[in-house]
């Protein structure tokens, strides 16, 4: 089977080259070197003042809510992967739904989906920019913008540290505030800032971050080749990084779409499916709805061939209703 994604490994020379030091020092978390070395690094990549790994992109997202001390409800569109949702519900704040198009009030969660910009004028704004590693708007990274930006390195991310997430921020206040609430609050071994949370990064995560920055630049290319080969294919322009959506005239012709591609071997994905606000029983978003009920993700990683992407490209120009 051609699945929809991958995981992008670095030399398993390198990074048993990473962690090797651990057998030496013992020191597997708790701000290890690794991680300090990581953040840092992300920060030049970005361009920002603060990084601040975490252990996934659902406790970035927690973090974030509570740093900028957001309580009674938060607003959030249905277009978006569920820990979006879920976290603001677990935590017991209303989540208030934003149909495409409509205007957007504060504070919010705002996703760039695809690695789409998605740039609002609210206040306080967090941005997801899981889908947006190296997307950049006006000269500068996704994530400088906002009161922070969170984003995730999971496996299946265009960087990735097996689990893994981070918080950036240009507020060294805030900056401040998310480095002790990720560490149970601690301010000394014996005294505390406030109630915190165990968000850490470990060092086998970092290292294996530190492994895939140093690849991230060949993995751009790659993906960018793989793209420029399915816009030209199937009449297309689309330039996000993470993943490869195509819209569908009808719901119907999408799940007969996938049906096609799993008769010949290749496993597409609705990134993202259900709507949201239907999951959490919200408002009603016609027009997220409407989008959200015809797209399918086609395959898109690092790995995949030239005899893999044409095989998947013939498949999905055999599939009715293709919009371009």
């Amino acid at each position: 089977m051609i699945y929809v994604s991958r995981t992008a490994l670095p030399s398993f020379k390198n990074y048993i080259k990473r962690i090797k030091p651990l057998w030496k020092s013992h020191y597997l978390t708790n701000n290890g070197e690794m991680v300090q070395e990581l953040e840092k690094k992300l920060q030049e990549y970005w361009k920002v003042k603060n990084v601040i790994c975490v252990s996934n992109g659902t406790m970035a997202t927690m973090l974030a809510i509570k740093a900028l001390g957001i309580t009674k409800e938060i607003y959030v569109s249905p277009y978006s992967y569920i820990s979006t949702v879920s976290v603001p519900t677990w935590m017991g704040i209303k989540t208030k739904f934003i149909d495409i198009g409509e205007k957007w009030k504060g504070p919010a969660i705002v996703t760039h989906v695809y690695g789409a910009e998605n740039l609002q004028d609210v206040k306080p704004v967090i941005y997801d920019a899981s889908h947006a590693f190296c997307v950049k708007h006006k000269g500068k990274s996704i994530v400088s913008y906002g009161d922070i930006s969170i984003i995730s390195f999971h496996a299946v991310k265009i960087f990735q540290t097996i689990e893994g997430g981070a918080l950036v921020t240009n507020d060294d206040r805030l900056a401040k505030k998310l480095r002790w609430m990720r560490n149970f609050g601690y301010k000394t071994h014996y005294s505390y800032y406030g109630a915190g949370i165990n968000a850490k990064m470990n060092e086998f995560e970092a290292a294996m971050g530190l492994c895939s920055l140093e690849q991230i630049d060949k993995i751009e290319k790659k993906y960018a080749l793989l793209i420029k080969r399915y816009n030209k294919a199937l009449g297309y322009d689309y330039h996000g990084l993470t993943y490869y959506p195509i819209w569908y005239e009808t719901e119907k012709n999408v799940l007969k779409a996938i049906k096609t591609f799993e008769k010949n071997g290749i496993t597409p994905r609705r990134y993202f499916y259900p709507p949201l606000n239907k999951v959490f029983n919200g408002k009603a978003c016609p027009i997220a709805e409407d989008l959200m009920s015809r797209v399918l993700c086609i395959p898109l990683y690092y790995d995949l061939t030239t005899k893999q992407q044409d095989h998947i490209i013939k498949i999905a120009k055999q599939t009715n209703g293709l919009i371009n």
